[in-house]
């Protein structure tokens, strides 16, 4: 019962067992390797999922309204919603200049959106941060 332990035995999961002194042999059924596109898949989908979608409401508001993004602050967007995120808000207001936009925090997508001068639109419900960008 008392044997001494073979160090030279003990490898970590998915490397497989030793069948001569540091000739390892891979384990069958193990993890297969997902060949040179998987980390670059897996990259790209966690950076897609850090982008901010419109909703079409959103988007016909944006249009009806004239309000265009440009790409900085598309990008100061998402990095409001990601500082938002951090602190577990889930609906939250964005101000990005004069335009006002509602976004939901765990989908990242905008909701609505509202310019300067949005008169009767003074009042914002059902949120629960907002962040000036």
């Amino acid at each position: 019962m008392n044997q001494p332990i073979d160090y030279r035995l003990i490898r970590p999961p998915g490397v497989g067992t030793v069948t001569g002194i540091g000739t390892p042999q891979p384990q069958q059924g193990g993890p297969k390797p997902t060949g040179a596109g998987g980390f670059a898949d897996a990259l790209a989908q966690a950076q897609q999922k850090r982008e901010v979608t419109f909703s079409a409401h959103a988007a016909e508001r944006l249009a009806k309204r004239g309000i265009q993004l440009s790409e900085s602050e598309r990008q100061r967007l998402s990095e409001a919603v990601t500082a938002v995120e951090g602190k577990g808000g889930r609906n939250s207001l964005v101000m990005l200049g004069s335009t006002a936009l509602i976004v939901n925090v765990p989908s990242r997508t905008v909701v609505t959106a509202m310019g300067a001068g949005m008169g009767n639109e003074r009042v914002i419900t059902n949120i629960d941060s907002a962040v000036i960008a």
